[in-house]
């Protein structure tokens, strides 16, 4: 996500560059608008690989990539974006997503039940 997170920060600056070209065209600005779209790309690139290793824990599913397959009933989709994008920026916000095809709702910083159990057993070995 760190990645996805710097890819959109080369995107606002890519955008930012090409106003600030169409103001005001100078070779420098001609220099950081190509240096920014280059970082977009990298980014992009990069970003790309690592979305598209990330799989369901339930489903096995590549949630953050769309795919074309039919997206469940409860997926979440904002509406100019595609599911992945929308589970992409939900887990940067908010750290949780849906899963885009077996619907199941993510929280990132919940603990996982299995490690639950064992949290538990050291907290009542501290406190006895």
């Amino acid at each position: 996500m760190i990645l996805c997170a710097i890819h959109y920060l080369g995107v606002i600056a890519s955008i930012t560059t090409l106003v600030l070209f169409f103001l005001n065209p100078q070779p420098f600005t001609t220099k950081v608008l190509v240096a920014c779209l280059g970082f977009t790309a990298f980014t992009w690139l990069l970003a790309f690989f690592k979305r598209r290793h990330t799989h369901c824990p339930l489903c096995k599913g590549t949630p953050l990539i769309n795919s074309g397959a039919l997206a469940h009933q409860k997926a979440v989709r904002i509406f100019p974006l595609n599911h992945g994008v929308t589970a992409t920026l939900s887990i940067i916000a908010t750290q949780q997503f849906r899963c885009m095809y077996c619907g199941t709702a993510f929280d990132m910083l919940k603990t996982p039940s299995h490690q639950l159990q064992n949290e538990e057993a050291r907290y009542q070995d501290e406190y006895k």
